[in-house]
């Protein structure tokens, strides 16, 4: 028995790593935002710190008001004019130059400082000398750079994730491109050699035969812009496909579908039934001279699950070390990247039966 399965995985899609991915505060989205949430909770701790210290609440009060809205707006001014500039802002330099900003910045704010205790406190004499004060805006001014670090460097790391998201997910669609590529090219060899064939014997079935196909090129052509399709078109297709055989091995081919009307609106991956019916028809043919047997199931067994079988007579054949089936391998790839939260596919032999088993967990992620 050849078996391929997947099991459930945890943040693995391209879709859910996305939706996980944001900004673990969502005020941080902007500097503004970051900017009012940081000097909120710098003002609060000034103003504790200043009321423990002077031990009044008015003169802790004043000077909050007066000296902390003045350093919101240097920092504000330092982001636009400067910072929001620079393409990074963790790097050697950038340190340097706000450490020297936050000293400056303190000095400037000592100076305003005693600027409202003079004019606003009645030149009310204060607990602090002028270099604890200094020292005091500086390590505000540095908590605030440290801040703005943090933010800046989670958000340059969300935008890496991203970039990494987006060139997985290009990376998917160009091989799912190809994969489709690969699917069609070996549909028509398969299909042109079956016309080939009949073009001295039968020419009116051939002739016949080139129009279906032509149709059922036309389905292809017309979902080709689209990854998934309900299953109800996809077994359409897959009836289309298997016409054509009729009309090739007359007789000799018998096919039977039976469709849980449940599951016909279930979105699957575009021409994924192609490479199973393929299969069967191909070898098993190709191992019973007599007339074979198809039968395709389609059963819905809850809301998130169907399960599809392709049977037909004949005995399965082992793959060949590094070759094998281009419909399975097309269909196996295809299958991983639209279903990451599992699938199982199965082919295996029961009795004088050739078994393809394919259960689908939900519909097909969007690829």
């Amino acid at each position: 028995m050849v078996s391929d399965t997947v099991e459930p995985r945890a943040a693995d899609g391209i879709a859910r790593e996305e939706a996980t991915d944001g900004d673990p505060v969502p005020v941080l989205r902007t500097f503004w935002g970051a900017q009012c949430a940081v000097w909120s909770f710098l003002i609060l701790f000034g103003w504790t710190a200043r009321l423990i210290t002077f031990g009044d609440v008015f003169a802790a009060t004043v000077m909050t008001l007066t000296v902390d809205p003045l350093a919101f707006l240097m920092t504000g001014a330092l982001h636009v004019v400067f910072l929001s500039r620079r393409r990074r802002i963790t790097t050697i330099p950038i340190i340097i130059f706000l450490l020297g900003f936050s000293l400056a910045g303190g000095l400037v704010l000592r100076e305003i400082a005693d600027v409202v205790r003079r004019l606003a406190l009645n030149d009310m004499p204060l607990p602090l000398s002028p270099a604890m004060m200094t020292v005091f805006y500086t390590i505000t001014l540095i908590g605030w750079s440290l801040m703005y670090f943090w933010r800046t460097a989670l958000l340059e790391a969300r935008s890496e994730r991203l970039r990494a998201a987006e060139a997985r997910a290009e990376a998917v669609r160009l091989e799912m491109e190809r994969l489709h590529l690969q699917l069609a090219p070996h549909f028509l060899f398969n299909a042109l050699n079956s016309v080939a064939s009949e073009i001295h014997d039968r020419p009116g079935e051939a002739l016949e035969m080139v129009r279906r196909i032509a149709a059922y090129l036309r389905y292809c052509l017309d979902h080709a812009a689209h990854s998934r399709c309900p299953l109800a078109d996809e077994l359409e297709a897959m009836r289309a496909y298997l016409r054509i055989q009729e009309l090739r091995f007359e007789e000799r081919l018998s096919t039977t579908v039976t469709v849980d009307p449940a599951a016909l609106t279930v979105l699957v991956p575009h021409m994924i039934l192609q490479g199973l019916v393929e299969n069967a028809v191909k070898h098993g043919l190709q191992h019973q001279d007599d007339a074979i047997e198809i039968g395709v199931r389609v059963e819905r067994l809850d809301d998130r699950s169907i399960v599809i079988e392709v049977v037909n007579s004949g005995t399965l054949q082992p793959e060949r070390t590094g070759r094998p089936a281009i419909g399975l391998a097309n269909t196996r790839q295809r299958l991983r990247l639209h279903y990451p939260d599992g699938y199982e596919l199965t082919l295996k032999q029961a009795g004088d039966r050739v078994v393809a088993r394919l259960m689908l967990r939900g519909s097909a992620c969007l690829v």
